[in-house]
């Protein structure tokens, strides 16, 4: 992997918000009718999420919260809208605790059925422990049921977008 350059905005917090807040509404209604409680999740602006030179937004572990960096207005759209619909996947996860299954082919499942207090205990506990690529091609997972394709990594960053690129990387950070 080639490495990946720094980037930097002039845009205000505020301003940023503004450019990025259309995008997000948009992507955010794709996921609503099928995951209503998505309604709550609230799109906010840090500089400090951009801790590193490929890392431009985050999900809260509640799922009600997604931080972006200033620095994503300088993204081209299709990264923007990749970017969030990954992490819009993670919302649903965290807010739908336990209910989606990758399984052995990389397929999510969603798992609904009714089960004894002890059985989801023991599934709940396993999905607390699941490793960090299982979280994140659980997010790609939901976002590709929600849109209807994959999404992609691509360029020098491996940034998910819905146009280009190969699946995620194993142990992409």
């Amino acid at each position: 992997m080639s490495a990946c350059p720094k980037l930097d905005t002039d845009v205000t917090l505020d301003e940023a918000h503004g450019i990025l807040l259309p995008f997000f509404d948009s992507v955010r209604k794709e996921y609503v009718e099928e995951f209503p409680l998505v309604r709550k999740v609230e799109l906010y602006v840090a500089r400090d999420a951009h801790d590193t030179p490929r890392h431009f937004a985050g999900c809260s572990e509640t799922g009600k919260k997604i931080v972006v960096a200033p620095e994503m207005v300088e993204l081209p759209y299709p990264f923007v809208l990749g970017i969030l619909a990954h992490e819009l996947g993670h919302a649903v996860d965290f807010l739908y605790p336990g209910e989606f299954v990758l399984g052995r082919e990389g397929v999510i499942r969603r798992e609904r059925a009714a089960v004894t207090d002890g059985q989801w205990t023991r599934w709940f506990k396993a999905w607390e422990r699941r490793d960090d690529d299982v979280v994140e091609q659980t997010a790609d997972q939901i976002a590709e049921r929600v849109w209807g394709m994959p999404i992609g990594y691509a360029g020098p960053c491996k940034l998910q977008n819905f146009r280009t690129g190969e699946a995620r990387p194993q142990g992409l950070r």
